[in-house]
């Protein structure tokens, strides 16, 4: 750091080499925070003006005037020498003080494993004109008009339709990290949200297709009807039902469809012709749908209160678990983010269990780091 330093003062002073630019642009290109310091000590108008005061001072002259009027004739050789040191060592003494100052320090660890509990069933319930309310196991009926009731009870909203309405009007349930959320809609659906997830829906279903637009990861068990389709639309794609339990996760932006049981149709802006799919299948949805054979099993096991991983990346694991605890987690070293476990744990466990876990089968550090958690080598 102490080069780098050096080179920095030279830029601000306007004497740096073209060799050590060459340097400088290689440090700044190296690090987004490397380049983040050197853009706030540029923006520092105080300290490089101090610095071009330096680089303006005539210190051959300024050295004589200083030696004749203060030091006697036999101490000239150690101030001569000691003013050509501290001519060139001020400012780099200043940037290093700077750096100090205004270095992003790592607060001290906050808290420990196992004091990071799972998530809850907690949520918010937007109404269409806006409104806002905080949705958990305690909230109690909400009467919207009176065309219909939803009721509250052990965490999950039952809507009640109690008579036909004119007007379409939406409901939006959010469900923050740290959290899970149920729901019963108007024609019988069940619909459970997993973390950092949203539904939004009709209060009341009219006309001939019941249509819900989902963000994040929901399971469905859909009340069939023949008269009245059932659609999820997500990330630009489309999910039909024909009489159907299913799982869509599209956290990423690409949604991932798993069927359950019954049947359901997929399609995407860019795939062409719907494409259908039978239990046990899974529809991942990126330029062209690819229909795949899986083990349903891991891909539900979140909606029966675990976590069950087959041959999953610890960098997909690590993004699971940050949602659920609302925790972060970190993994800088490559060849650790893409190693894989396969196993099942209680989603009720403290994040302390799951992380033991994973140092040991993988002989990994983990570690509290100011707000988050770090898993390394």
């Amino acid at each position: 750091m102490e080069y780098i330093e050096t080179i920095i003062v030279k830029y601000l002073t306007g004497t740096i080499t073209d060799t050590e630019n060459d340097v400088l642009q290689q440090w700044l290109s190296s690090s987004a925070e490397h380049r983040k310091l050197f853009e706030q000590i540029c923006n520092d108008t105080t300290l490089v003006a101090r610095y071009r005061s330096y680089a303006a001072i005539d210190e051959v002259a300024a050295k004589r005037r200083f030696l004749a009027r203060v030091y006697p004739q036999k101490l000239h050789t150690f101030v001569r020498r000691t003013w050509r040191y501290a001519a060139l060592l001020i400012p780099a003494v200043l940037l290093s003080l700077y750096v100090y100052m205004n270095r992003e320090v790592e607060p001290a660890p906050e808290f420990t494993l196992t004091e990071v509990q799972p998530g809850e069933s907690q949520a918010v319930l937007k109404l269409d004109n806006g409104f806002e309310m905080s949705l958990d196991s305690t909230s109690k009926s909400i009467q919207f008009d009176e065309s219909v009731t939803a009721e509250m009870m052990s965490g999950t909203i039952t809507y009640m339709p109690r008579a036909t309405k004119s007007t379409i009007e939406y409901n939006t349930i959010s469900v923050p990290r740290g959290g899970e959320f149920r729901l019963t809609l108007s024609d019988g659906t069940r619909v459970h949200l997993n973390a950092e997830s949203s539904l939004r829906f009709p209060v009341v279903f009219t006309g001939g297709e019941r249509k819900v637009q989902l963000t994040g990861e929901a399971y469905f068990e859909v009340v069939p009807n023949s008269s009245s389709q059932f659609i999820v639309e997500v990330a630009g794609t489309r999910v039909r039902q024909y009489g159907t339990v299913f799982n869509i996760n599209a956290y990423d932006g690409r949604p991932e469809v798993v069927l359950v049981s019954g049947s359901i149709g997929v399609t995407t802006a860019t795939a062409g012709a719907e494409v259908r799919l039978a239990p046990g299948q899974r529809a991942f949805c990126d330029d062209k749908i690819m229909v795949t054979d899986v083990d349903v099993a891991s891909y539900i096991g979140w909606t029966k209160g675990r976590f069950t991983f087959d041959n999953r990346r610890l960098d997909e694991i690590a993004d699971i678990l940050t949602r659920w605890y609302d925790t972060p987690i970190e993994i800088d070293d490559k060849s650790v983010a893409e190693m894989r476990f396969t196993g099942s744990v209680s989603r009720s466990a403290t994040i302390h269990h799951i992380m033991n876990a994973i140092s040991y089968a993988q002989g990994v550090e983990v570690a509290v780091v100011g707000d988050k958690i770090k898993i390394y080598k």
